[in-house]
């Protein structure tokens, strides 16, 4: 099995104004795992994905693909790396 994931998202956090929608999130994917977001309305599911997609840029934090540091600011910049929301 590989031990580099393929997706980690780094104390992320995503601030509108003054109220931070997403504080010090982490999230690591390896190959061949699937994973679901669950919680409570408000709790930044949507907003995390949204980062990840490149409709909305961190605030702070850092995501890794395949290992080494990409930046996500726009869909394309996710697109190219093989993310893709529905």
């Amino acid at each position: 099995m590989n031990s580099t994931p393929v997706l980690e998202m780094r104390n992320i956090a995503k601030a509108f104004g003054k109220f931070y929608a997403l504080k010090g999130v982490d999230l690591t994917v390896y190959p061949g795992e699937i994973h679901a977001l669950m919680g409570e309305n408000g709790a930044g599911k949507s907003t995390l994905m949204k980062v990840l997609a490149g409709a909305y840029t961190a605030t702070s934090g850092e995501i890794l693909i395949d290992g080494k540091p990409f930046h996500i600011s726009t869909p394309k910049d996710a697109l190219s790396a093989g993310i893709k929301l529905i």
